[in-house]
């Protein structure tokens, strides 16, 4: 009976961190995607390089940055299965083909980049959690 009952709060603390992972990671890119045209326009007519790189960096962290730290930080709650946690925890990447933009210079299929970039460093997140012990 012990054992059932550990079982299933194993199992209830996997599935409620990937659940997390989940809602959390993509609210964070959908911040992230209504952020970055604010700043662009924001910032008007760029000065110079220096400002121009200033948010093509910002803008590259604010969608690269939430996968990994929401996979490592949902593996790491999880506590078990690391890295399929961490993949797991990115399944909102799935939705790519969704909220994709038509990019006129790209063929439509362009999504599977970012879908693909979203589950891998998930997966990546993942792993390094499960090496921190």
């Amino acid at each position: 009976m012990i054992i059932a009952v550990s079982g299933m709060k194993s199992f209830a603390r996997v599935m409620l961190s990937v659940l997390g992972g989940n809602v959390i990671g993509y609210a964070a890119f959908r911040l992230a995607l209504w952020a970055a045209p604010q700043w662009w326009e924001a910032a008007g007519p760029r000065s110079g390089l220096g400002e121009t790189m200033l948010l093509m960096a910002l803008t590259a962290i604010s969608f690269a940055a939430p996968p990994v730290m929401v996979g490592a930080l949902a593996a790491r709650a999880a506590a078990r299965y690391e890295p399929f946690v961490g993949l797991a925890a990115m399944l909102w990447g799935a939705s790519a083909r969704l909220w994709w933009p038509p990019v006129p210079l790209l063929p439509a299929e362009s999504w599977v980049l970012p879908m693909t970039l979203i589950l891998l460093s998930g997966l990546m997140g993942g792993w390094l959690a499960g090496g921190f012990r």
